[in-house]
């Protein structure tokens, strides 16, 4: 019997959680006196604050979740699930804001073993970022020509994507001073900044149109009627000079304003970093003439959270039992190279050909899977 389903026969659902918690939190405490992670210190009305380094993405996103686990605030969402009555159902969500300093983002191992919905989802992401749904939007130019005429009740309940981010930062929709709709490539725009002056400290982009993703009418009758505004916020890029001045390192920063940790940040970054930090290395390498090394990826997070109906066996089953038997594992100091994929295995080159197939049929049928009417 696994130490979770003993605790679940003993304490009860509400009784484990609990135990998981305290010994997550006693866990971090001792990273903390390592020197291994830093927190704030909690107190009555405060909102917890967490910077964790680590080598590689299993390792940050791992030492998270059990930071987040241990000290992040109970906060109850409209995403947790209700009874009948509308009481709260499950355990509440607990969140943090996270900066995740990852040293090598490209580096292996780059999987861990328990990602929620394992590697699936990793390849299709990537085609994402790199633009592949765009068409899965609904075009601004109509949006805008339904704006000039009076007819925006016509489109407002649209149920194609308001957005992507590819779009936002490869074609960023503008009107120009004479009410001409353009738009601008902001990939394109980090990468001239930086060859024009390697040193710049400006070469950003950013996602937050606040035209629309307040969705509050400021611009008049045009409120959708349903909006859900970007997560990601935005990009900066830093070239550093290589010790002896041969070439670069290109350094990212991402800052997002919510995040699902357990669901969402693994394939998030192996997205971003694969199919759009990428893109500003390459062409920085051939607009430069010179080496541009990969870098750290900083990952800065105002809400991370773990929805507490995760980590609930009622809710989630055996997928919940395994999470928190993660808990006590790391924990009680099992090592991480038990819970990650490491090159040179069979089931690290069945995750590569699994991830390369998704890939490879997402661009090749785009609209699969999308109701185009």
């Amino acid at each position: 019997m696994t130490v979770v389903k003993q605790m679940l026969d003993e304490k009860g659902r509400k009784g484990t959680f609990e135990e998981a918690r305290k010994v997550a939190k006693e866990y971090v405490h001792e990273l903390r006196k390592q020197g291994r992670i830093s927190f704030s210190d909690s107190c009555a009305g405060s909102y917890p604050s967490i910077h964790v380094v680590r080598r590689t993405l299993p390792e940050v996103w791992e030492d998270t979740v059990m930071a987040v686990m241990g000290l992040g605030e109970e906060i109850h969402t409209h995403y947790d699930p209700k009874d009948k009555d509308g009481d709260y159902a499950s355990f509440p969500s607990l969140e943090a804001t996270v900066l995740m300093h990852i040293e090598e983002p490209f580096g292996e191992p780059r999987f861990h073993k328990h990602y929620l919905g394992g590697w699936m989802g990793f390849g299709d992401y990537k085609a994402e970022i790199e633009g592949v749904k765009d068409g899965w939007m609904i075009s601004p130019t109509e949006v805008a020509e339904k704006m000039k005429q009076g007819k925006f009740d016509e489109v407002k309940g649209d149920e194609r994507w308001n957005y992507t981010y590819s779009q936002r930062l490869r074609a960023y929709h503008f009107f120009d001073f004479s009410g001409k709709m353009k738009v601008v490539n902001q990939l394109k725009s980090v990468v001239g900044n930086l060859v024009r002056n390697p040193t710049s400290r400006s070469a950003q982009c950013v996602t937050w149109d606040p035209r629309w993703d307040h969705n509050d009418e400021q611009m008049g009758p045009f409120k959708w009627d349903a909006y859900h505004s970007p997560c990601l916020q935005r990009f900066w890029f830093r070239l550093m000079e290589q010790p002896g001045g041969d070439g670069y390192t290109l350094h990212v920063n991402g800052h997002w304003r919510s995040r699902d940790l357990l669901k969402a940040v693994p394939t998030n970054i192996f997205g971003v970093t694969e199919g759009m930090h990428e893109e500003v290395r390459l062409a920085l390498e051939k607009e430069l003439g010179t080496t541009v090394a990969r870098g750290s990826y900083m990952d800065i997070n105002d809400s991370l959270h773990l929805y507490g109906h995760y980590l609930d066996p009622k809710e989630q089953g055996l997928d919940a039992e395994g999470y928190l038997e993660d808990i006590f594992r790391i924990a009680a100091g099992k090592p991480i190279e038990e819970r990650v994929i490491a090159p040179g295995t069979d089931m690290y080159d069945m995750m590569m050909e699994d991830i390369e197939r998704e890939y490879k049929f997402r661009k090749e049928n785009p609209d699969f899977g999308h109701n185009m009417e």
